[in-house]
């Protein structure tokens, strides 16, 4: 038997969206912070002094005199309200900070889950990850986290060292994840199973149809 399960596209493409969606928060944020809320303030000082200068006006007369006023000026012509505050504009910074970092983070997740990869064949269990290792070498297989999250822990130790690789069936391809399991469970002793039972038998391809036709 030689399976490979894959990493799930979906699982790049939820890196993908998440990544580029902080980026562009980030400079969204830039923006406001070094151009857009200084403008504001700009704007909305001048308005201020613009209805101070002409309170003795209808309110709506000064608005429409402030919008010949701020299209002579190049800028939008609605009440620009209150001036943003110093404080404001610093959380701008930290908005593009923050967004910048998390969309940093996805969208390194994103090159390092591209490629990845598990195998099994007969005897051996590899991953582009350089894990090696034979299924007597196992010495756990955790499947707390299975039937909620699909995520099975294997723990092996050899000579050439120990340590855990995760079977995920939601961030890798589903069925041939599945049948890694089912293959592992099927060639080692289910006294190394913890937290969970063997998977039940696949029905057969008759039973199948069989079930289908009583339906």
């Amino acid at each position: 038997m030689n399976v490979r399960t894959k990493v799930n596209s979906s699982h790049l493409v939820r890196l993908a969206i998440i990544g580029f969606a902080c980026i562009g928060v980030m400079f969204w944020s830039l923006y406001d912070g070094l151009v857009g809320w200084p403008n504001q303030q700009l704007r909305a000082a001048e308005f201020i002094q613009f209805t101070e200068e002409n309170k003795a006006l209808d309110p709506k007369d000064i608005a429409d005199k402030w919008k010949v006023y701020a299209a002579e000026k190049g800028w939008p012509t609605e009440n620009p309200g209150e001036p943003k505050s110093e404080f404001d504009i610093f959380g701008q910074f930290v908005m593009a900070g923050v967004t910048g970092l998390i969309g940093l983070f996805f969208l390194v997740q994103l090159i390092v889950w591209r490629g990845r990869w598990i195998e099994s064949n007969d005897d051996t269990i590899t991953s582009n990850r350089g894990h090696e290792f034979q299924l007597e070498h196992i010495v756990e297989l955790d499947k707390k986290k299975w039937n909620k999250k699909g995520i099975a822990y294997i723990k092996f130790q050899s000579d050439n060292g120990s340590g855990r690789l995760a079977l995920d069936d939601c961030n890798y391809e589903r069925t041939s994840t599945q049948e890694i399991l089912r293959h592992i469970e099927a060639n080692i002793d289910l006294s190394k199973l913890v937290n969970g039972k063997p998977e039940p038998p696949l029905e057969s391809e008759g039973e199948a149809v069989s079930a289908d036709e009583t339906a």
